[in-house]
């Protein structure tokens, strides 16, 4: 074999090395990263010193939260709406902003918990849930 073709073959062998490591070491948006990790649908529980019942949400990609709880003693269903932290910090409002009740906590990819309150009616507890 001639020394120019082995040196071509040798410069091709390189350069599609190159290629493949420069491919695999590309950084993808890693679902167990950011915001992403979260998104899709939450359900759980709540319990405290007066109030408990379920609650389910939808978590999208942006990190907006929305869903409902709905309370057992109450007999009564609350629109929720919040958003989580590429951290997992985890936060939201069933009924108003100003007399609602607030849900904060940590989420990991499978599950969460915190605790929530309405000091308007001197409620709280804590709280519970999963991913779907």
């Amino acid at each position: 074999m001639k020394t120019s073709t082995i040196v071509r073959i040798m410069i091709f062998t390189a350069y599609g090395m190159l290629a493949i490591l420069t491919t695999s070491c590309v950084k993808d948006n890693d679902p167990e990263e950011g915001v992403e990790r979260f998104t899709g649908l939450w359900s759980g529980t709540y319990s405290g010193n007066v109030d408990s019942g379920t609650w389910e949400v939808t978590i999208r990609e942006d990190g907006t939260i929305t869903g409902s709880a709905t309370s057992t003693p109450m007999s009564k269903t609350y629109g929720v709406s919040g958003t989580v932290s590429d951290d997992g910090d985890f936060h939201a409002t069933a009924g108003s902003a100003t007399t609602g009740t607030t849900f904060t906590g940590t989420l990991t990819a499978t599950s969460g918990n915190g605790t929530w309150e309405n000091a308007t009616n001197g409620l709280s507890g804590t709280w519970s849930g999963s991913k779907q």
